[in-house]
């Protein structure tokens, strides 16, 4: 079974002065246990995307399939599509409401049906899963730093166990530090079995991580392939918005000027290029 969106399209404020098309004929699939990356500009249409994948949006043209479950064929079955695919706001706060950690994660399971011992261990393994010491369950979550809060609201959504877990620029306002914690999260969860898609601007995280990247400009599916494909299709077509990691653009420039044999966002494999253009040019 898969999460697939089908020539799926959305505009706002339809048939008004203010209509504005925020996407048009979106088609990918994504399958259990990979990170698929879905990459573009502010306002390129990805938090709207997202929106859809758990039925907050529901398909004006085309359609969402949740391992087979249309999100637009029966409102009773949002519910089944919600407990599917977890879906984390960009901003932790906009997410956290309870007055305790412990509260917050045990929301979703408790509606769920889950309760006593059951709930209680649900809650303790969201919160180890993502690094949260059992000690934090009766703390405030609004007095903890950013990147503790953005734990809390990840542990809220895996406590329901999703099959899908949807972040929404899930490392907006981490340092360096907390950023490779995340990732080294998401990675895991995929060893679980549960798809990741991550939604971001960041295309040097997307290629760092992820088994598959889409690229979405203006509301429009521009690419779709492996890190790799992506990084061979970026030397030929520019996307608005898009900041090409330097890596990447010294990548391009090695392969124009020297006719290195693979554009790469490796480091390791860059350094190799390099290398080797400085022995050619000895």
């Amino acid at each position: 079974m898969s999460l697939s969106v089908n020539d799926l399209s959305f505009t706002y404020n339809s048939g008004l002065p203010t209509e504005a098309k925020a996407l048009q004929n979106i088609s990918f699939s994504a399958e259990k246990g990979e990170i698929l990356s879905i990459v573009g500009h502010t306002g390129s249409g990805k938090s709207t995307l997202a929106m859809h994948l758990n039925g907050l949006l529901i398909p004006q043209s085309g359609e969402v399939v949740i391992d087979g479950i249309k999100t637009d064929s029966d409102p009773k079955n949002l519910r089944k599509i919600r407990q599917s695919v977890g879906l984390v706001f960009q901003y932790p706060e906009q997410q956290i409401f309870a007055e305790t950690v412990s509260d917050e994660i045990s929301f979703g399971p408790f509606n769920w049906g889950l309760r006593g011992d059951a709930l209680e261990k649900r809650v303790l393994d969201a919160m180890e899963l993502i690094g949260l010491d059992a000690s934090f369950a009766s703390a405030n979550p609004f007095q903890l730093s950013g990147g503790e809060k953005r734990r809390v609201a990840i542990a809220s959504v895996l406590a329901s166990e999703p099959s899908y877990l949807v972040l929404d620029e899930p490392t907006a306002g981490l340092d360096l530090s907390g950023v490779c914690e995340l990732t080294c999260l998401l990675k895991s969860m995929c060893e679980k079995e549960i798809c990741v898609i991550h939604i971001t601007h960041d295309l040097e995280l997307a290629l760092n991580i992820s088994d598959r990247i889409l690229i979405i400009s203006e509301g429009t599916l521009t690419a779709n392939g492996t890190p790799s494909e992506i990084s061979d299709m970026l030397s030929e077509i520019n996307v608005k918005g898009l900041i090409l990691p330097d890596i990447l653009s010294l990548s391009y420039e090695l392969k124009k000027t020297y006719g290195t044999e693979a554009i790469t966002s490796d480091p390791h494999m860059l350094a190799e290029q390099i290398k080797a253009v400085k022995i050619t040019c000895r």
